[in-house]
């Protein structure tokens, strides 16, 4: 018995041919699926993470190293001004694509999927023409004379056309942006069981009950991400403003190339990048913290 123990008994750890030394593990081997997939992860930061980091160095360095950016920024009441301005136009912007696009993505949900295909694809179609072209169109429509204008003299008595007015900012970048609330809504209202109101209603809560404390809560998620989204596409946007907006529509990103094309301040338009980027960050948090919406990504 105790032969063949003996005889069955493995030898140490370092006897083995090829087995690491006691202590020490064996080194793994380099998993070329994961660095395959951790390349495009790696550019993507280089790509984003760069622009970012040159853009606050410069707010610091340029003209002069120090604080004199920010100092002039905070001190000057007109940056202000213009900031207001922009986080008012993002705001009413991101509130009426929400409020206008859920309807349309509640109909894209509930309808068949093959007019819902169909459907989609109108509204993925304006993605396909340039923001330039569908500002210009709507400083035509806007216009003296325009299209609008000719429809609504009737009931305004006014034949002078919208355009360089908040009206028409606010018009146009909904226009722009209204398809981005949709998708993103309808891709949430598509998971949603259709039963649960149903169901509601069968327990004794009426349709607008069933409607406000089943369905929307489980849309919730999607309309803030959305409207969110729309808003800090809105605080940047550049073309739309400038083209159909008047001086008191002025947005920051206006300054901002004014500061560059004009008075060729790359620190002061660093600054006003960073100022923008900060209440972003600080707008998105506090939207998150108040409707506590789980999984909204801080963009």
């Amino acid at each position: 018995m105790t032969a063949s123990t003996s005889a069955t008994r493995l030898p140490p750890a370092g006897d083995v041919p090829g087995a690491p030394p006691p202590g020490r593990r064996r080194p793994r081997r380099p998993d070329f699926v994961t660095m395959a997939l951790g390349l495009p992860v790696a550019f993507m930061a280089i790509v984003y993470a760069y622009p970012v980091g040159a853009m606050l160095l410069k707010s610091f360095t340029e003209p002069e190293p120090g604080f004199g950016n920010f100092t002039k920024a905070f001190t000057d009441d007109a940056i202000w001004d213009v900031l207001v301005i922009t986080v008012r136009l993002s705001a009413e912007v991101a509130v009426l694509t929400v409020l206008l696009g859920f309807p349309v993505a509640y109909f894209l949900a509930r309808t068949s999927k093959r007019k819902a295909r169909f459907l989609v694809l109108l509204v993925i179609i304006p993605f396909w023409t340039s923001i330039l072209v569908r500002s210009f169109s709507w400083i035509v429509l806007l216009g003296d004379n325009g299209l609008v204008t000719t429809i609504l003299e009737p009931l305004t008595g006014d034949s002078q056309g919208m355009l360089y007015s908040e009206s028409a900012v606010i018009i146009a970048m909904t226009h722009i942006l209204l398809p981005f609330p949709i998708l993103i809504i309808k891709g949430t209202l598509d998971q949603i069981d259709t039963s649960l109101p149903p169901a509601a209603r069968s327990l004794g809560a009426g349709p607008l009950r069933a409607f406000a404390h089943v369905y929307l809560p489980l849309a919730l998620p999607a309309i803030v991400s959305s409207g969110m989204l729309v808003f800090v596409i809105a605080l940047g946007f550049y073309v739309t403003p400038a083209l159909v907006g008047g001086p008191k529509q002025s947005t920051i990103a206006v300054v901002i190339a004014q500061a560059v094309q004009v008075n060729f301040d790359w620190g002061m338009a660093a600054t006003l990048a960073t100022m923008l980027l900060v209440v972003a960050t600080a707008l998105t948090m506090i939207v998150r913290r108040l409707t506590k919406v789980k999984g909204l990504v801080s963009l």
